[in-house]
Formats: C-alpha cells, structure tokens, sequence
C-alpha cells in the first residue's frame, strides 16, 4: 500500500528547485548546496526486469554503467496533480501508466549527479509513495532497503519515512544513484497508476534533510490520527454491544454489533501499526484486509437485518453470506502475490479485480433493498441509518470512483485526516447507539406498563384468591379455629378450608401446590372450588383427597399438590387421610400419619386414614412446609425441632416467628381446640 507524501507542501517553502538533468554518460550537472534540500526529479534513467549480477554485486548499480540506450522517466510533477487516495499533492503517476502497463516484478532507476557541498555530508531522503519496495545504492554501494529482499524472493513492506545519511560522493562531487525496485503482480489490480516512485527522492544537508524528515513524520501522524480515533471510539464502545447482549442472551442483534465493533477497531489497529511501523508485511495486512474487510460487512449487513426485523426475508441473509464467502475467495486471490503464493496469474488476477467490483456492486445493492425493507417497518430508525448505510454501500468500491472522479478520499477536520470508512464507521456507531436509546427507551415505557398491568393482575388474583379462601363461618360448638396465611409473593400456592356439617362435624384441610405465582393460585382456585363441592356431599377425608386428585389429573400443567384432609367429630373423634402433607401436631407432638404421594402424581389415589380420639382442650396445629424451610440469612432452616417447639402457639404467633426467620415459601398456619360445649358450661357453673 503506497504512503501519503503530503510533505512536499513544506518542500514548497523550502525548496530550491535546482535542474540536475544530463545524461548518464555526461559528467552531470552540478549542483551547489546551500541551506536547501533539492528533489531529484530527473529525468532519471529507467530499465524493467533486474540486473545481472556479478560476485554478489548488481552491474546495474554500478558507477560508470552505460545506461544510455535506456529510457527515462521524469519524476517532475504536474501542477496541480494529487492522490486521489491519499490527497496528498505532487503526485507522480508510476510506469504503468508511462509506457509499461504490465510491469511487474523488478525495474531499475538511475540518475548521475555532481554536487558542489563544500565538503560537507550530503543526505537522502526517500519518498514515502512508492510501489512497492525497494534498495539503494550509491556508487555502487549499498545505502539500505524497504523491503526484505532475499534469495527465495522479496517480503514487503509498508513504506516509512527513511533517510540515507551521509551520502558518499566521488572526489569530483559525482553520485550515481540507482534504486532498485520489485513491485508485486497484486498492487496493479488494488490501485491506480501504480510503479516504482510517485514523488522524487530529495538530497540535502543532513540538518535539512533532518528537517524534512520530521515534516513528514508529522504528516504521517496527521494522517493516522483519524484511524487513532476511529480505533479509540471503536475500543471504548466495545464493552456495550457485549453488556446488552450478555443482557439479552436471545437477542443477537447486540452480538453481531459486538463483532461488527471488535472488527472494526483490530482492522483500524493494524492499520495504524502498518503506518507507523515496518513491522507489517503488505502481505499480512492483505490478507488480513480481504478477511476482515467482508467479515464486517457481513456482520453490519445481518445487524441490520435484525434490527429492523427483517427474519422474515431470509433471502437477505443468504445472500450476505454468500457475498461474504465470494469476497473472501476473490481478496485471497487478490492478495496472495503479496505473501509469496504465485497461483494466481495476471489472467486470474485481473479477472478477480473484475469479480470484486461486481461483487462490491451487488453487496452495495443488498444493502440498498435492505434499506428500502427497513423503511416499510420503521420509517424513523431507517431514516437515522440511512446515511451510514448508503456510506458502508459506498465505501465498497470508493477506489474506481475517485480514480474516475478524482475526488479526495481524505478529509481535513479538526486538525486531523481522516477517511470516508472512519467517517462511515463512526456516523454507523453515533446513529446505532442513539436509535439503542430509542429502542431502550421504547421498551422501558412498554415495560412499565407491562408492569403496571401485571402488579393490577396479581392485585386482583390477589383478591380472588383472599375470597376463595375465605373459609365458610365455622358454628361449631366443639371447635374454635384459626388460621393465618402469609404469601411469599402477591399470589401463593398453598390453601386451606374448614366447613361444618349439621351434625356438628368439622372438616378441616389444608394444602400446598408446588411453586409459585399465578399459574400455582389458579390451581388453588381449582382445589378449593372441588373440596368445597365434595366436603358437602362427605365428610371422608379419603374420599375427598380422591376427588382432589382427579381434578388434578389432566390439568396440573406440572404441579403437584401435597394435602391433608381432618375430620372431627363432636365427639371428639378424628380421622386423618393425609397425600404427602406434613402431619399435624397434637398438643406438640406430631401425629404419625401414614402418607401417599401428592396429588396429581398418579391417577389412582388410595391415601390412609387413622382414626383417634381427641380430649378436652387437645389443640390441633396444621401448617405448610413454609414454616419447616424458613431460612436464615446465614442459610440456617428453620427445622421441625423449632416447629415442634411453637406448635402450640398461636396461628398468629408461629407464622410471624416463621416469617421473621426467614420466609422462602408461603406461610399457612391452622390450629384447632377441642371444646366440648358441656366442659365450657361446667366451667360457668364452677
């Protein structure tokens, strides 16, 4: 990727443009040094394909070559021209667009120079914009390279600034430079008008020079700095997109923003680091750029498809990913000369350039239908990403239409530069992260009055349920009742009767769904509306436990229910039928009530039943399991021995120890004395 070479406006002030141009085999101009530095325009000699070398040493660079019968190539630039890519001015067009249109692989410069310096150090300075890498030499001796230049071949790099100092001049002042140049078969079908140098190296004193080189080293910070700020912004956004959707696990809106952004910042990283450093190979950034590049339209595309809605065309969807797959397939060929693999010829290469530019055309137009579809769901928010999107279409194939248009691809703001992608990404992210603050603040109004919906129908299950467990009065005149029942949640699970018979008997039950909520206080409704139905028909604790089973059967929609039915006679008799219910205590002492399984666990149900008889002030306690399991805030339960304990408490008294414990379930508590109406008039009398 050839560099920006911006410089060349300070050169402008500075220059002292000095006409070096004779030919080769002339003695060359002279040239006097004063406080300036002179750009090597030329015209300069120019050969295609390499040197023959003689002990390890180019002839080619050698000092006294005739290169006479070669052509020459003049370095001075138009007025007025610039880099359509990097908008940088003095713009140089490369030999393939001056007679060498397939050019590739090695090609020499040469220039012959004398220099009238006083007998100070003379320095060199080459340009940045060159295709693709290459190695002086002066006089024949070796200066230095950008590039890896080896026996197997040529590993490049991306172009920094470099300074060749202290140039080593003839007795006569004369220098005879030659640059020796590979470019690779891939950079003609990436760029336009590209080979060898697009600006001319400069000579001068080494503290001009110096000078220069710190110029462009600030150019070159000045023109990295809106990647800097791209890969920043991305950074900072990066933990967002992964909150909201670790937040919504079945969104993946949010995890393709995620990679979208992680993309976008690894690809700005590298290329700050191609920039800034020759560490780089143009091949890893290649290859790097035709895998990333279309994995973050890929991931913008789907983004946008989920944000608008869109599963229902899952043509959109295939097709993103197949363009993906194409674009992949044709930037490896693309990019392969550049790390050494030579499968792709010039025909291949060339057609793959065709088949991008289709490719970028048919994603631009994917992502045009795409707007079109948003706009038919929310008109808003696909007005809000419209620009971005149109910018992302663009940004595709922005290289044929700045070559074709001669538009700048760079753009000064606020004292840095910066592209139409970094502009493209950060207007996607400011518009995504405000229509995210619509989307949230959207779905928080619709979630309050979600709620508020759902805290009036618990309030009103709420209520139902109060009044379906309101038990009937009970005018026993053996019996004194009391029950206490604590929800864990506006709604419970468990539930309880007592009803009176004419002949004085009391039945008396208490049970507990399993779970929670309203699906658990729907069931209750069910139970107690059937225990209600039945304890008028008997008062056999077996038989209604049977009935509660079958209205369980078929419609538990996974409950299940533990219950425990009591009858008590006038008398004093009671008989116990008990399905998987704690048993009651008897003056504290826990009753030993054989069990069955809960209800709705099968469809037969065959519960036991015990039969005693109670005595005078004997007081009954039934609860749920809601007292057992109170949990400290240590983990600690409650447990049957504190149970045991309180048993012969108050309803009211053994709920509320429960409660303050810890309550994890409902609380239902139902104590029953035994008093006999002639022991309560017996005490009158006495």
């Amino acid at each position: 990727m050839r560099e920006c070479a911006t410089s060349m406006r300070f050169l402008a002030a500075i220059l002292l443009l000095i006409p070096a141009l004779l030919h080769s085999q002339s003695p060359g101009t002279p040239i006097e040094l004063g406080p300036s530095a002179v750009p090597l325009t030329g015209p300069w000699k120019f050969s295609p394909g390499d040197s023959p070398w003689v002990n390890g040493e180019p002839v080619w660079a050698q000092p006294g070559y005739d290169d006479s019968h070669w052509d020459t190539m003049d370095l001075t630039p138009q007025a007025g021209s610039f880099d359509v890519l990097y908008g940088s001015t003095g713009y140089v067009p490369g030999w393939t667009t001056r007679g060498y249109p397939n050019l590739t692989g090695y090609a020499w410069y040469r220039l012959r120079i004398r220099i009238d310096s006083h007998g100070r150090p003379v320095a060199l300075q080459m340009p940045l914009n060159v295709d693709d890498g290459y190695q002086v030499f002066a006089n024949g001796r070796y200066l230095g390279e950008v590039a890896q230049f080896g026996p197997h071949g040529v590993v490049l790099h991306y172009a920094v600034a470099v300074v060749l100092p202290r140039l080593q001049l003839s007795p006569d002042g004369s220098v005879e430079l030659a640059i020796r140049f590979f470019m690779s078969p891939g950079s003609p079908t990436r760029w336009p008008k590209v080979g060898g140098l697009h600006n001319p190296p400069i000579i001068g004193l080494p503290s001009t020079i110096d000078l220069l080189h710190q110029s462009t080293e600030t150019t070159i910070r000045q023109y990295v700095t809106g990647n800097l700020v791209t890969a920043l912004i991305f950074f900072l956004a990066v933990p967002l997109p992964l909150w909201a959707w670790i937040s919504h696990r079945h969104d993946r809106t949010w995890l393709l923003l995620f990679f979208a952004v992680i993309a976008i910042f690894a690809s700005e990283a590298v290329s700050i680091a191609a920039m800034l450093t020759s560490q780089v190979s143009i091949g890893l950034g290649e290859f790097w750029r035709s895998v990333v590049d279309p994995g973050i339209e890929l991931c913008w595309t789907l983004f946008w498809w989920q944000w608008f809605g869109l599963r229902d065309k899952p043509w959109i969807r295939s097709t993103a990913w197949l363009l993906m797959a194409a674009n992949v397939y044709v930037g490896f060929c693309l990019s392969s000369p550049f790390f050494g693999l030579s499968f792709a010829g010039q025909s291949l290469l060339r057609a793959c350039s065709t088949a991008s530019l289709v490719i970028f055309s048919a994603q631009g137009a994917l992502l045009l239908l795409l707007l079109l579809e948003a706009f038919r769901r929310d008109r808003i928010a696909a007005s809000l990403a419209a620009v971005p999107i149109l910018l992302l279409a663009f940004n595709n194939f922005y290289v044929p239409l700045l070559v074709r248009f001669h538009t700048r691809s760079k753009f000064h703001v606020v004292g840095m530069d910066i592209g139409t992608s970094e502009i493209c990404f950060i207007l996607m992210l400011l518009i995504v992260g405000a229509l995210s603050l619509r989307r949230f603040l959207s779905i928080r109004d619709r979630e309050l009055i979600d709620r508020e919906s759902i805290a009036t129908d618990l309030e009103q299950a709420r209520q139902l349920q109060q009044r379906v467990l309101v038990p009937e009065n009970t005018r026993s005149d053996a019996y004194s009742v009391q029950v206490e029942y604590r929800p864990a949640l506006t709604v419970g699970g468990d539930f309880f009767q007592t009803l009176t018979h004419p002949d004085g008997t009391l039945t008396v039950l208490i049970g507990d769904v399993s779970g929670k909520g309203v699906s658990a206080a729907m069931l209750v409704a069910v139970l107690v509306g059937a225990a209600r139905a039945r304890a008028r028909q008997t008062d056999d604790p077996a038989a209604i436990l049977e009935e509660l089973n079958a209205q369980m059967i078929g419609r538990s929609g996974g409950h299940f229910a533990t219950c425990i039915v009591a009858s008590l006679g006038a008398d004093g008799t009671l008989r116990l039928a008990n399905a998987g219910h704690l048993p009651p205590y008897l003056n504290g002492a826990e009753i030993a009530v054989p069990g069955s399984l809960p209800l709705g666990m099968t469809a037969i149900l065959e519960p036991a039943t015990i039969i005693c008889a109670l005595k005078p002030d004997d007081c009954l306690t039934f609860m749920s399991d809601g007292v057992v399991e109170a949990q400290s805030p240590t983990g600690e339960l409650f447990g049957f021995d504190r149970t045991a304990a309180i048993s012969t408490q108050s309803a009211e008294a053994i709920a509320a120890a429960a409660q303050a414990f810890g309550q994890e379930d409902d609380i239902t508590v139902l104590t029953v004395a035994f008093a006999p109406a002639e022991i309560g008039v017996m005490q009158e009398e006495s």
